[in-house]
């Protein structure tokens, strides 16, 4: 039996994804093309109107049995699916959705999945022969109420998993060939809240594993400012571990207070700019990431202002701009939606000012050197390669899991190009673990 998976939405979900096909080849089955699988598994996502419609015209031109529709927008609004049978909608691959569908499956038997009771399976397959990169789902759904999000209607409550089995899953992940696993949940920050731990701890466990031989670098997911809050000194903390990333994903939306606060967001503009300033002036090399939101219901051009303003101060390396999209069942599905062309108008503004400072902050690499690891096969016979601070280097092709020192010949404001000098560490190999 074969099947084919297609991913869509956030890094958890693409864990999720991930965990189902790990999960199916222990039960006897085989990746396979689109054409000649058995099973056909869409993993949806619903975070915008867009990214429904994608879905569902993607679901109707995979229409036929062996499909299956899971993800969010089988969670949140199977409604929407009415074209596919009730056997079809799976809901998220997570937790007893996931247990249902593969008990359902044709010579299944979950005895051999060697998975354990929590859903993490151990041990994890080799990396995919373009990549070693992975993802551990450290926690599924989310606490915070969002007057805009449909998260939480489609993955619950917060529920985390236990820090030993966190460990041992990236541990194992490690001696598989991983170089790079990511955390990833809906709410990093809040990790542990449910189960009387914390982010920190669960960091510090992992920078403490003695057997480094076999131990990845570690990218921490995105956190929330109403989460990050109260553990931000122990979070800084632990992000001064050499194994971890640099790199912070703190989610912005608006930078009006008046707009944060329609949005339910748990924070001011002022509080963001501390926490990513605190964490600026430990790391300086810190890549900050963010988000933001045009056109939110409500917002005026003094709220925009704002939002600019504070991303100025900021200075984040990265914007992911998203248009306001009315999704169904939220508080502000019933607000004012503005008309679409002064969203796009708000995007393109936000945009100009990101790529001004990306642009800027790139530069300031050129001619220097740098260690990187090497993650990714890229294009044309280059490789992809990260420093410490999560900035992608493209260098001619080096083996995938080797560190080495480059000197920044060229930059952009998405990535920098590389020369390579050196090499400084062995490649990972899958079954052999990677040298740090």
């Amino acid at each position: 039996m074969r099947f084919y998976i297609e991913s869509y939405g956030c890094t958890a979900n693409h864990g999720n994804a991930a965990d189902l096909k790990q999960r199916l080849e222990k039960l006897g089955w085989q990746e396979g093309s689109l054409e000649e699988a058995d099973l056909v598994v869409v993993n949806t996502c619903a975070v915008t109107a867009r990214a429904e419609r994608k879905m569902l015209r993607r679901l109707q031109e995979l229409d036929g049995p062996g499909l299956v529709a899971a993800g969010c927008l089988a969670a949140a609004l199977p409604e929407r699916l009415t074209d596919l049978s009730p056997g079809q909608v799976a809901g998220l691959l997570a937790g007893p959705a996931l247990e249902d569908l593969l008990q359902n499956l044709p010579c299944s038997s979950l005895a051999d999945t060697g998975a354990k009771a929590n859903g993490i399976p151990v041990p994890p397959g080799p990396p995919p022969k373009d990549c070693r990169c992975g993802i551990v789902n450290i926690s599924e759904g989310c606490n915070g109420c969002c007057t805009y999000c449909l998260v939480r209607r489609a993955r619950g409550t917060l529920k985390s998993q236990p820090i030993d089995d966190l460990v041992d899953r990236v541990m194992a992940m490690g001696a598989a060939g991983y170089a790079e696993v990511q955390l990833a949940s809906q709410d990093a920050s809040s990790y542990g809240t449910d189960i009387g731990t914390d982010l920190p701890r669960l960091l510090n466990a992992l920078s403490s594993v003695k057997d480094a031989f076999f131990f990845p670098n570690i990218r921490v997911g995105m956190m929330n400012p109403r989460t990050l809050f109260p553990v931000l000194d122990a979070t800084i903390s632990a992000f001064s571990s050499d194994r971890i990333y640099k790199f912070l994903h703190l989610p912005l939306q608006s930078g009006s207070d008046r707009i944060l606060e329609a949005m339910n967001r748990g924070y001011t503009a002022s509080q963001y700019l501390d926490m990513a300033g605190r964490f600026r002036e430990e790391f300086p090399e810190l890549y900050l990431a963010t988000d933001v939101i045009a056109g939110f219901p409500g917002e005026t051009e003094e709220d925009l202002s704002a939002t600019l303003d504070v991303l100025k101060a900021a200075g984040p390396d990265k914007v992911n701009i998203t248009r306001y999209s009315s999704r169904p069942g939220t508080l502000a599905a019933a607000w004012y939606d503005m008309p679409d062309r002064i969203k796009k108008d708000r995007s393109r503004q936000l945009t100009a000012l990101w790529l001004e400072t990306a642009k800027k902050r790139m530069a300031s690499y050129l001619n220097t050197e740098l260690e990187v690891l090497v993650t990714e096969k890229g294009a044309q016979g280059t490789s992809k390669a990260r420093t410490g601070s999560y900035v992608q280097v493209v260098i001619p092709g080096t083996p995938l899991g080797s560190r080495c020192k480059v000197r920044i010949v060229a930059s952009n404001p998405h990535y920098l190009t590389g020369q390579v000098l050196r090499l400084t560490g062995k490649p990972s190999t899958p079954g052999q673990g990677t040298r740090i």
